[in-house]
Parts: structure tokens; sequence; C-alpha cells
């Protein structure tokens, strides 16, 4: 059950135990399980008491476990984390490059500064690697990806001059803009 922050500031209590889902209080020792995948972000076994610890062994199939000691964190140290862990905005990605050299959008003519990369490096590289025993460089993909981009803009355009509003295999084989026929 996913919580708000305003839930988590408000809560009474650190967490509870994994096992009889007791409330388990701020600055209160408690047990965890020895074996690292129980300890993880994702699992995050609590307990209780050892006799709640002994109890996720009939499920957790740990071949040589114990139950640590450890203290839960004090309200303050809490919301402090819960501050620490807020989303923070995501930063942008820019691209330096050196004066003088065009990126591959630039050229293109428009804004695909901000376009991601259009196809699948890995899948790219290894096309490269398989026929050519070559290795693939970045400015490889981005070329690639203007190239794409050049295409589907012709492909568009070749999709209007049709007087449709779908994009065809056959705009993106076509060179030219296709004149629109009568039917």
């Amino acid at each position: 059950m996913a919580y708000s922050l305003e839930e988590l500031r408000n809560k009474t209590y650190w967490n509870k135990c994994s096992t009889c889902k007791v409330e388990l209080p701020f600055g209160a020792a408690y047990y965890i399980c020895s074996v690292s995948t129980c300890q993880g972000k994702r699992t995050g076994l609590h307990f209780c008491s050892v006799e709640c610890w002994d109890a996720h062994l009939g499920f957790a199939r740990h071949r040589d476990a114990g139950a640590l000691d450890a203290m839960t964190p004090t309200r303050e140290k809490y919301l402090a984390s819960l501050e620490d862990d807020a989303p923070q905005p995501a930063a942008k990605k820019i691209l330096v490059r050196p004066e003088g050299t065009a990126s591959p959008a630039s050229s293109a003519g428009g804004a695909e500064s901000d376009v991601e990369t259009l196809v699948v490096v890995s899948k790219v590289k290894q096309l490269i690697r398989d026929q050519s025993e070559m290795s693939t460089s970045q400015c490889a993909i981005d070329a690639l990806t203007q190239k794409v981009v050049q295409e589907c803009r012709k492909a568009i355009e070749n999709a209007k001059a049709a007087g449709r509003k779908t994009v065809m295999g056959r705009d993106i084989t076509n060179q030219s803009p296709v004149k629109a026929t009568a039917r």
C-alpha cells in the first residue's frame, strides 16, 4: 500500500512487523533477518520479536539465517529521511559539443535537438559487429537518428500529398511526394 508524503509525515509509528503487523514505534528495538535479500529496500522485512522473525523462515527458505538486533529511527530522523527521499525534478540531458560542430539534429533543420535516439542502439551495434566485426560510435547512432527523422518527415509529406492521415510503407520508399489521384 503506497502512502502519500503527507500520510508518511503524520504516522505515529515507524513501520509494522512483517509477520504480525504490530506497529514498531519510533526509537524502539526490533529485529531484522541476517540474510541480505530480507534487508533490501524492496523486501525490507522488520520483526517485533524473534518469534515473528522465526515465522518467516517457513517461506524464506534460508540455508543459514539469524535475527539481528536493530533500532528504529527517532521521529526526527524518520522525517529527515522522508525529505531526502522526496522526488527531485529530473535533470535535463544537455549535450555539449565543441564549437563549430553541428549536432546531427541541427543540420536537419528544426527543433530536433530534443529528439531522443530513435533506433535500438544495441541492435544497431550488434548488426554492425556481425556484418563487419567493427565497433559503433555514438555519433553514428546520432547520424542514424537524424536519417530516421528526415525519412519520417518525407513520409509525412508524401502521405499528406496523397490525401491520407496515415503514413504507410509506400510513403517511406517514395522519394518525391505522391500526387493525389482521384478515385
